[in-house]
């Protein structure tokens, strides 16, 4: 194989791997939250952070300045705007085999 298309192919696969993490979240990619409290919590928070990163378009503020637990799986996540904070609040569900999914159940401001 010439060595430019050895070198094609290789940035071609590193590209890939890397959009691999772009998927989506928790419960697109199989990963599966049947551990214990912290992990289910950071299996959540990344549905969570994917669906912001899918669906909010406001990204002219701050960007997240906190992300808090309000449940065992109720979280808001406050987002800075320039004279206001925004407030995404989700509940989110995990199936028996740890499938996670997210709704988000309101927003509003502060």
């Amino acid at each position: 194989m010439p060595r430019t298309i050895s070198r094609n192919l290789s940035m071609l696969i590193l590209v890939l791997s890397g959009m691999a993490g772009l998927l989506g979240p928790a419960h697109a990619t199989g990963k599966r939250c049947q551990m214990n409290a912290i992990e289910r919590s950071k299996c959540i928070i990344e549905a969570i952070l994917a669906d912001i990163s899918r669906t909010y378009k406001q990204v002219g503020g701050g960007g997240i300045s906190a992300i808090k637990q309000n449940s065992t799986t109720s979280f808001t996540v406050s987002i800075s705007q320039e004279e206001r904070i925004d407030l995404l609040t989700y509940e989110a569900t995990v199936d028996g085999k740890g499938k996670v999914s997210v709704k988000k159940t309101g927003e509003g401001t502060q």
